[in-house]
């Protein structure tokens, strides 16, 4: 009897713990630049304000959501980026595989996730990347950056005005 107290014990924990695991999806972003001359590192500095500034108004805490916000806005942002850096620029956005390494301290594991590119010129440069979901990645320094003149157009289209 007590065997099978245990094993009905161990049955409703297995499924308790199957019932609350849920597998948590990734957006990550990585910015590419042209090369790592200095030029290019600060167009690429220039490039992540921009980028994050674009990702913060088309946050959802939704997955669902914020992908297809991002999906129906990133022409108009891979335009808005290549005037404001006065260069050809690529925005892709789509499974990736990112391979082990640390982040915040942390091992990141060989997984498959969604990654907003953003290709500068020729792409050869060392990129800069972060995790913008399910917690949106922090800017470093104290001052915000806004570019509220450069993305209105895609607010105003995330936000259905």
């Amino acid at each position: 009897m007590r065997k099978l107290i245990l094993v009905g014990i161990i049955f409703v924990f297995a499924i308790a713990v199957f019932l609350n695991f849920k597998e948590e999806k990734e957006i990550r972003v990585r910015i590419i630049p042209n090369s790592d001359t200095s030029l290019d590192l600060e167009v690429k500095e220039t490039a992540k304000d921009i980028t994050v500034c674009y990702l913060k108004t088309a946050y959802d805490e939704e997955y669902n959501t914020f992908i297809n916000n991002i999906n129906s806005t990133k022409r108009e942002f891979e335009n808005i980026l290549g005037k404001e850096l006065k260069r050809k620029v690529e925005v892709e956005f789509g499974n990736h595989t990112l391979y082990n390494k640390t982040y915040n301290n942390s091992a990141v594991k060989n997984t498959e996730e969604m990654t907003l590119y953003v290709i500068i010129g020729e792409g050869k440069g060392s990129n800069w990347w972060g995790t913008v979901y399910p917690e949106f990645l922090t800017v470093n320094g104290s001052e915000e950056v806004k570019y509220e003149s450069l993305i209105l157009s895609i607010f105003k289209k995330i936000k259905g005005e």
